[in-house]
């Protein structure tokens, strides 16, 4: 029966991303990283010198540079069309799920009974909004939690060793690291998972806990005084520092939310489904009055205790600051859903046990395959289709059949700040849009239809939607 649960939990994660993430249009911060990603692979700019625009972020400092990095390895291989930047982020979807379903099979490396059950935190994860929405719009929490998960399961790996742990130990620092350095010090949260284990599963490792943790310590300063040591990287990181960090809790205009508990609202929000998931599971096992193994549960409840204190350690510092987010949370989500497994999974192949000779399985088979067709289906009709900024993308690729790419278009200061624009302009066409006083010089204009003639300029001939594009006497 558990290979039926896993044909509908792939079926679900399908249905969830696949359709949407072909559909042209995206959130600006997904759409940042693609076309900085997009420059690099053509050589404006380099590794330590990112590039947004001509006039938008020309040295781009907002973000460490991991993730742009190896999205510009995939324009590379897949060209420059919109898909390419879903190509990665879907790829990253497919890693997370696998490295889940790794993790999940480590920690029971030595309880068979529960290894097939990795459906249940796989689904647990990718059924919150903000999980599969950040997996449809290309955010850097995607390749992020890729490492932090990686680094869990090299924590494992060590737990687990009865020799040469220092292997896994370091893989694990090195983990840390590479998700720092897709988006900073909060991808760093899981270096407390040996102390945590120690605490919760395993009082006699303390002090190998402490080793460990301080071997992970001495890694991540090594790391840290290499790119020090750099000159391009320690500009980089001190321009990342006073443009992005500095400006997170000074800057009024940074803030998101009225209040520092924003989150944690929002994350019992995300959670419901999962929670209610568990609930029923918890409701069913009583109606049938089944018997738990209390060891068993006794144990699980440790893991569940463990894994609460890693997604928590990935969600409470993020409540330091105004600037506050539903995605900031989607690299501690693999965490919550090993928790709420974990408080269940006994209770779980109880009621399966017990459901196993009534028309279940076939259920759960006819539901995964209709989902799989609805999934083919809906991805057939949205294909070339936009789930936003419709009219601004059409009037977009009618600009840029007449305007050279790689060239300039005028604007006016008001336009400038419709940030989206710049970035579709710059991702599709490599246009940079420019208001500044002597944009006066550029040979095309552009402004929304209830701007002001022009001019020196004479309106073109395109039917636009929302805009009037001008060209010079």
């Amino acid at each position: 029966m558990t290979r039926s649960f896993q044909l509908l939990t792939i079926s679900i994660f399908l249905i969830l991303i696949l359709p949407w993430i072909i559909q042209d249009g995206m959130f600006m911060d997904g759409m940042i990283y693609a076309t900085v990603a997009r420059n690099l692979s053509l050589g404006i700019g380099s590794w330590w010198h990112l590039h947004l625009t001509d006039y938008l972020s020309p040295t781009y400092l907002d973000q460490p540079p991991l993730t742009i990095w190896i999205t510009s390895f995939y324009f590379k291989l897949f060209g420059y069309s919109m898909y390419t930047e879903r190509i990665y982020s879907f790829s990253t979807a497919i890693i997370n799920l696998l490295l889940i379903k790794a993790l999940w099979q480590k920690i029971n490396k030595n309880r068979p009974e529960y290894k097939n059950y990795w459906w249940l935190p796989v689904l647990l994860w990718i059924i919150p909004p903000a999980c599969f929405w950040s997996f449809t719009n290309n955010m850097e929490e995607n390749t992020m939690s890729i490492f932090i998960l990686s680094s869990v399961y090299f924590m494992f790996s060590a737990i687990q060793k009865k020799s040469n742990r220092l292997i896994p130990v370091l893989l694990m620092a090195t983990s840390i690291f590479l998700s720092a350095m897709c988006k900073g010090i909060q991808g760093t949260f899981t270096a407390i998972g040996f102390i945590a284990y120690a605490l919760i599963i395993d009082r006699s490792y303390i002090r190998t806990a402490f080793k460990y943790t301080a071997t992970i310590g001495i890694a991540l300063a090594v790391f840290g005084l290499g790119l020090y040591l750099y000159t391009p990287a320690r500009d980089y990181f001190i321009g990342y520092y006073h443009t992005r960090i500095l400006n997170t809790f000074v800057n009024p205009e940074m803030a998101t939310t009225e209040t520092r508990f924003y989150l944690l609202l929002r994350l019992i929000s995300e959670q419901i489904t999962p929670i209610l998931v568990c609930i029923s599971i918890f409701a069913l096992s009583v109606k049938y009055k089944l018997k738990i193994d209390t060891i068993a549960k006794k144990e699980n409840q440790k893991y569940a205790l463990l894994f609460l204190l890693i997604a928590l350690a990935g969600t409470l510092p993020l409540l330091v600051t105004a600037e506050q987010r539903r995605f900031y949370l989607v690299p501690a989500f693999p965490f919550y859903a090993i928790t709420f497994s974990f408080l269940v999974i006994e209770q779980l192949t109880k009621v399966l046990d017990r459901l196993r000779s009534t028309k279940l399985q076939s259920i759960v088979k006819f539901s995964s395959f209709a989902i799989i067709v609805a999934t083919i289906i809906l991805t057939i009709t949205n294909f070339g289709t936009a789930k936003r900024d419709k009219e601004m993308l059409s009037d977009i690729y009618k600009i840029g059949k007449q305007v050279p790419k790689n060239s300039t278009i005028a604007i006016d200061s008001e336009l400038f700040r419709t940030w989206v624009l710049h970035l579709y302009f710059q991702r599709y066409y490599g246009i940079s849009l420019d208001a500044t006083p002597e944009n006066k010089n550029q040979v095309y204009f552009l402004m929304r239809k209830n701007g002001s003639e022009l001019s020196n300029y004479e309106k073109t001939n395109l039917e636009l939607s929302e805009f009037i594009l001008y060209k010079k006497y």
